[in-house]
């Protein structure tokens, strides 16, 4: 009986010992304090990106500004689709708030996105130039490469503006909204195609679902140097997408019902240094 005493004691401290190596990190994160984080993704035969449930390879504590960690994510089937539907643009919708938003960032310094120094994992790459966050995906192998905020906003409307150099195709660009930790890369995805194709897509621990799309929309300036407003409207689990001022889909969703980071996210799968321009994001908080 003592040697079974024993032997629960040592696997319980063997245990105690493994865990402690994934508890968070004691550096406090400074305001604004971002993460990188990329996963890899397929497409199916027609180029249209499509995701299924991923599985965790890898995990991260919270990185630091200097120490920004990438685990990977791999992705097991790709199904294929029929079609590509065009989507009828809802009409432009009052409401909208106006004058000074309450947080946002021009992009004439990378400080509100951690970027005192380029970062580059040899995946994604992000630098500042010339007032915008450029944001490039090195290599066209479907890794999605994004950078978070510490911002933290419950109901509000975001509106991203993004320009892109060379681009094509399925390669994707868009908004992380939602996210609740650094790590995981879960939360609510709004992504645009080079093509003229956007989705909205829910990552959370048991996969990424296509929630909305992917939709052939003619309010998308598709192709190189090319400029596009993107907007989000959340009010509770309800949200509105907005392209270039125009609504063009709405979801109700509760997976992740908390208040949750944001920012750009990045897919090459079609353009060796695939890159796109942050220039500007705000929001204004709603009720």
């Amino acid at each position: 009986m003592h040697k079974h005493i024993f032997q629960s004691i040592t696997l319980f401290l063997i245990l105690l010992a493994l865990s402690a190596c994934n508890l968070p990190s004691n550096n406090t994160p400074t305001p604004d304090l971002v993460a990188t984080e990329v996963s890899k993704i397929l497409t199916s035969t027609l180029n249209i990106p499509i995701l299924t449930p991923p599985i965790l390879i890898n995990t991260a504590t919270l990185p630091s500004e200097e120490n920004t960690v990438t685990p990977q994510v791999e992705q097991t089937t790709t199904p294929t689709l029929t079609n590509t539907p065009e989507i009828t643009p809802l009409p432009t919708l009052a409401g909208l708030p106006t004058g000074a938003p309450n947080w946002s960032d021009s992009l004439d310094n990378g400080t509100r996105f951690g970027l005192n120094n380029a970062y580059d994992d040899g995946h994604t790459r992000f630098t500042m130039d010339s007032g915008a966050l450029l944001i490039t995906s090195v290599n066209a192998e479907g890794w999605r490469g994004w950078r978070l905020t510490s911002q933290k906003p419950q109901n509000y409307y975001m509106k991203a503006i993004y320009k892109t150099q060379s681009c094509s195709g399925s390669d994707q660009y868009g908004i992380l909204v939602q996210a609740p930790n650094y790590e995981t890369g879960s939360g609510y995805y709004f992504g645009l195609t080079c093509d003229g194709r956007f989705a909205i897509q829910r990552w959370k621990d048991d996969g990424l679902t296509n929630l909305n799309g992917w939709n052939n929309s003619t309010e998308i300036h598709s192709g190189n140097d090319q400029e596009n407003t993107i907007g989000i409207l959340k009010s509770g689990n309800k949200y509105k997408y907005y392209l270039n001022g125009v609504v063009v889909a709405e979801v109700e969703d509760n997976a992740f019902s908390n208040p949750g980071y944001f920012g750009p996210f990045i897919v090459g799968l079609e353009t060796k240094n695939f890159t796109v321009g942050l220039e500007e994001i705000s929001y204004w908080n709603l009720p």
